[in-house]
């Protein structure tokens, strides 16, 4: 009786066993074919992409708007001290994007979507967080700014609605289509789609926030312009 119980508890084991295995063995397939999935890549146009070196271009025109403004010579009718802040928030976001991490973000040729969420990070953490939330905001929001320029004051609204825009710009739930890019099922063409047009559509709609923060920069480091020497 007792060799019998030995018996049926090794049996019952070893079905156990079998079953872990086959399961252990199921699940390292289907992730197999996840890892195919998630490789299929988006090679932006040249339409629908930006290089580094627009970007730049860009950048490089915002940079010198700002420094236009020397503290040493201005005699225009601004306070001077608030002026150099200006200058100083436009620098600190110019260094934003011409990081080299941004750099090797925007030169690569195909995008995974891994690539794309690394692009997303970016522009949130460093571009909307670091330059226009702590840098321009306080400029434009009447209740907490210490600039008394009057003719800040007068684009304060305009420039307050063009932030609050890029504020709202709807990445969380781009960000949360490509954290939960699991497919956990064989590979197929609807698959291959599936990732495709997540991987594509994910990235022209962050690079569409980059090119917006570019143009609310450039627009400001205009009238900044203007205002340093015509002022």
């Amino acid at each position: 009786m007792k060799k019998f119980i030995v018996d049926y508890i090794h049996i019952i084991a070893m079905t156990l066993t079998g079953l872990l295995f086959g399961l252990s063995f199921f699940l390292l397939f289907l992730n197999f074919y996840h890892v195919k999935e998630v490789s299929y890549s988006y090679t932006p146009s040249e339409s629908s992409s930006i290089t580094y070196e627009k970007m730049l271009s860009r950048i490089n025109t915002i940079q010198n708007n700002a420094s236009v403004y020397n503290q040493s010579n201005y005699q225009g009718s601004e306070d001077a001290y608030e002026m150099l802040g200006i200058q100083s928030k436009l620098n600190n976001c110019v260094k934003k994007y011409q990081e080299e991490n941004l750099k090797k973000l925007f030169s690569k040729k195909s995008y995974l979507a891994k690539d794309v969420f690394e692009l997303l990070n970016y522009y949130q953490n460093n571009i909307l967080n670091g330059c226009v939330v702590l840098q321009m905001y306080n400029l434009v929001d009447t209740d907490q700014s210490t600039y008394k320029s009057d003719q800040l004051k007068k684009v304060a609204p305009f420039l307050k609605l063009e932030i609050d825009s890029l504020l709202n710009n709807g990445l969380s739930y781009v960000r949360s289509n490509l954290k939960n890019n699991d497919i956990y099922y064989f590979s197929n063409d609807d698959s291959k789609n599936t990732v495709f047009e997540l991987t594509r559509d994910s990235y022209q709609e962050v690079l569409s926030n980059y090119t917006k923060t570019l143009d609310f920069l450039e627009t400001f480091s205009t009238w900044y312009k203007d205002i340093v020497l015509g002022g």
